[in-house]
C-alpha cells in the first residue's frame, strides 16, 4: 500500500485547515596495596565516565535463567537520562535515548551464547535471542498469558521500522510454590530463533515487568522492514507478520502460546524521523517546526527543505482507521541544522474522550529518542501552530532537539 494513499485519505476527510543506549558499563580493575615502610600504593582505577541515573531503581533485577547446562547472564545496565539536547515538553516523560539508534537494541539482543549472530531483523528491547525455536507448551499446571484488554485484535497491529511498538499482554503465575513467572518466549513466525525475555528486568527502554502486574506493555519493533527470506520490504508495500508469545514460570513450565497478527509499513527513511504511535484508534496528529519556522503536519504535508508527511491516521474518526501512526520525516543530507520542535495534537476522540497514550520516537542522525505522554477528552478540533506552553488539552509540546547535520554515514 503506498502510503501516498494515507495522506489523500487524510486530506479528504479534514480540508486543508485541520492540523542505553547500552552505554558501557564501569569497569574497575584491580586494587594493588604494597606496604614498606608503612608507605601505601595504590594501583590505576580505571573508570569509564557515564551519567548516572537520576533515581536508583529499587526493584531488584534477576538474571536471565540459562538454558540447561549454561551460566546465567546477567541484565543489561539502566539506561542514562536523556541527553541534553532533548528537551521534553511539561507534560511528556522521557522513555529513553540510545545513542546508536535502535540498531543499538538489534546487537544487543542478538548474541546467543556461542557467540554467534542469528540473522532477524525483529528486537524486543531487554530480551536475549537465542537460537532454534521456543519449547513447546507444558499444559495444565503451568503459567497462563493472554493479550491485554486494550488490544483490538479486530485488526493487526501496524509496526512502524526503526519505531519501538507495543503490545499489552498478562501472564500470570502457575501453580504450586514454584509458580513464579520467570519471563515471556516470543517467536516472529519464520524468523531465525526466539526471545527470551525476563520477567522484570532494565532495558534500554526503561524497566520492564511482564509478570506480577495487570498488565504489561511488552516492547518491541523492527529494526528494517525484512521478510523472513531475508529479502527487503520496498517503500510503500506492507508486509504481514505474527509474533507468538508464551510464559515460562520458575519450573520451566511454558504457557499456551498467544498469537498477534502485525502489519509492517514502511515508510520513508532519512536523517531525522519522527513517529507517532497511538495506544488505540484515534486522531491524534503530528506535529514537527523545522529549523526555519516551517511546520510539517497533515496541513502542510512537505517543506521546502525536503520534510514530508508521509502516513497520517484515523482522520475525523473515519480516514485511515487503526494505523494509529503517524511519521515525518528529512531525506539523507536534507535535514537543516538547528533545533526541531515536535508537538502531538488532539484533534478528535474517537473513543468517547477516555484517555489515549502515546509515544514520540525520533530519529536523529542514527540516534532514537523515545518520549511518551497522554489525552484525556473529547479533542479540540484545531490546529496546533503555535506553541502550547503547559496546554495539556488540545495540543502538546513533546520534545524540542537539536540536530547537527549528518556526515555520510548519517552518524552525528
Amino acid at each position: 500500500m503506498d502510503p501516498e494513499e494515507y495522506l489523500d485519505d487524510e486530506e479528504e476527510s479534514r480540508g486543508v485547515d485541520r492540523a542505553v543506549a547500552f552505554v558501557g558499563g564501569c569497569l574497575v580493575l584491580g586494587l594493588a596495596i604494597l606496604g614498606v615502610g608503612g608507605a601505601v600504593f595504590m594501583g590505576g582505577l580505571f573508570r569509564e565516565e557515564v551519567p548516572e541515573p537520576e533515581q536508583e531503581v529499587q526493584t531488584p533485577r534477576i538474571a536471565m535463567p540459562a538454558q540447561v547446562g549454561e551460566t546465567p547472564v546477567a541484565p543489561p545496565v539502566p539506561p542514562p537520562n536523556a541527553a541534553p539536547r532533548y528537551r521534553p515538553g511539561p507534560h511528556v516523560e522521557t522513555v529513553g535515548v540510545l545513542p546508536s539508534g535502535i540498531s543499538t537494541l538489534r546487537r544487543m539482543s542478538s548474541s546467543h551464547r556461542g557467540g554467534h549472530t542469528l540473522n532477524n531483523p525483529w528486537i524486543v528491547a531487554g530480551a536475549e535471542l537465542r537460537p532454534g525455536n521456543p519449547p513447546q507448551s507444558s499444559g495444565a499446571g503451568g503459567p497462563s498469558i493472554r493479550l491485554g484488554a486494550r488490544e483490538d485484535t479486530s485488526q493487526a497491529l501496524m509496526v512502524i521500522p526503526g519505531s519501538p511498538a507495543g503490545i499489552n499482554i498478562v501472564a500470570s503465575r502457575g501453580q504450586g510454590a514454584d509458580g513464579d513467572v520467570q519471563g515471556l518466549l516470543l517467536q516472529f513466525v519464520g524468523y531465525n530463533g526466539y526471545f527470551f525475555l525476563p520477567a522484570i528486568v532494565d532495558s534500554e527502554l526503561g524497566q520492564i515487568r511482564v509478570a506480577g502486574v495487570d498488565e504489561a506493555l511488552l516492547q518491541f519493533g523492527i529494526d528494517s522492514p525484512t521478510r523472513p527470506d531475508g529479502t527487503p520490504v520496498p517503500e510503500g508495500e506492507e508486509m504481514n507478520a505474527m509474533v507468538r508469545i508464551a510464559s515460562v514460570d520458575v519450573n520451566n513450565r511454558i504457557s499456551a502460546f498467544v498469537t498477534r497478527q502485525l502489519r509492517v509499513l514502511p515508510v520513508g527513511t532519512g536523517d531525522v524521523e519522527v513517529t507517532v504511535s497511538m495506544s488505540e484508534a484515534t486522531d491524534l496528529d503530528l506535529y514537527v517546526v523545522e529549523p526555519t519556522g516551517t511546520i510539517v503536519y497533515y496541513g502542510h504535508t512537505r517543506s521546502g527543505t525536503g520534510g514530508h508527511l508521509d502516513l497520517d491516521a484515523n482522520a475525523g474518526c473515519s480516514g485511515n482507521m487503526g494505523v494509529n501512526n503517524e511519521h515525518i520525516y528529512w531525506p539523507r543530507g536534507r535535514a537543516p541544522g538547528g533545533t526541531y520542535q515536535v508537538r502531538v495534537a488532539n484533534y478528535r476522540s474517537c473513543i468517547q474522550g477516555r484517555q489515549v497514550d502515546y509515544r514520540v520516537t525520533v530519529r536523529n542522525c542514527g540516534e532514537t529518542a523515545v518520549f511518551s505522554g497522554n489525552f484525556v477528552g473529547d479533542g479540540a478540533g484545531g490546529n496546533c501552530n503555535y506553541d502550547p506552553g503547559n496546554d495539556r488539552t488540545s495540543c502538546q509540546q513533546v520534545v524540542s532537539f537539536d540536530v547537527t547535520p549528518c556526515g555520510a554515514s548519517g552518524s552525528p
